[in-house]
């Protein structure tokens, strides 16, 4: 679909990163299955990302008593009947969630670094202060009803600057000399900091920001990324991503490394995906090979 789920798996243990629509909840479940459960991230409050941890989070087959759970801010994890982006996602899920003795625990870039049965787990953003504007653009579009004796919703939320997506937790994930960078939706410039601030560069993989959006990826963060594999998350039928113009800057840059990327897809989408960088640039992609697989062992 349009969201991203991720489950890490090693040594009959694993490790979710969001949850994607409502239906992808059978993927994890087959995931899951014969692996301990032991940490759970929330990188944003997209229906998109969450819609499958609500699900897990419903059945009480699903043991999590040895889970931590963690978001970019608790306080703000939501009652949710639509499909649009909006803050209501997160007061539902943190409510069923302490309503099965377990809580969201807050995650950003001053956490440290999380030890796993061997698993290191780095985050590298949101910032206090990404976090503090989502707060504060949360907080106004917050209504007290008085006849609920609850918070409500504006129809029109606040959303300055895409706050929702720019507080995206981002994670590194260490394991046996291997590295992985996962983006959730989070903006270029918040990452490249992050990642000349942290001296982290190389990686096995790297999870592309908002499913490959023209609007969260730059030339000046892959120029700092060395890596040749990266995934695309989407089944690209809503927004029809990934968009032209970040398979151009991801083509681009394997031509000056001399080299070529893999990108890894989740749907049979390469087709649209050519079809729509021809249309746009008027040649065919080079340097980049489109690779369908779902699981990727490293």
């Amino acid at each position: 679909m349009t969201g991203d789920s991720f489950v890490i798996t090693w040594q009959g243990n694993c490790v979710l990163i969001d949850g994607g629509m409502p239906n992808t909840y059978g993927e994890i479940q087959r995931k899951l299955k014969g692996n301990e459960l032991k940490a759970l991230f929330i990188t944003h409050v997209d229906y998109d990302h969450i819609g499958g941890v609500i699900n897990l989070i419903k059945q009480p087959c699903v043991d999590i008593t040895n889970c931590s759970f963690f978001m970019n801010n608790p306080d703000l994890a939501s009652n949710y009947n639509d499909t649009k982006v909006r803050y209501e996602h997160g007061d539902t899920l943190q409510k069923m969630l302490k309503q099965r003795g377990r809580d969201f625990l807050p995650i950003t870039k001053t956490t440290e670094p999380l030890e796993i049965e061997g698993l290191k787990i780095i985050p590298i953003l949101p910032t206090k202060e990404l976090c503090q504007k989502l707060c504060d653009n949360w907080d106004l579009s917050r209504i007290c009803d008085e006849l609920k004796g609850d918070y409500d919703y504006l129809k029109s939320q606040k959303n300055n600057g895409d706050i929702i997506n720019k507080a995206s937790v981002c994670l590194i994930i260490e394991y046996e000399q291997k590295k992985v960078l996962f983006l959730g939706d989070s903006h270029a410039d918040d990452v490249k900091e992050a990642l000349l601030e942290s001296n982290e560069f190389k990686f096995d993989l790297v999870k592309l920001s908002h499913h490959g959006s023209k609007h969260n990826t730059s030339s000046d963060l892959l120029e700092i990324i060395d890596c040749y594999d990266f995934i695309v998350s989407t089944n690209s039928s809503r927004y029809e991503h990934p968009d032209p113009e970040t398979m151009k800057l991801l083509s681009n840059c394997a031509k000056e490394k001399n080299c070529s990327f893999n990108v890894y897809l989740n749907y049979p989408i390469e087709k649209s995906i050519r079809e729509r960088y021809k249309a746009k640039y008027g040649e065919e992609i080079e340097k980049l090979t489109f690779i369908l697989q779902q699981d990727v062992e490293l």
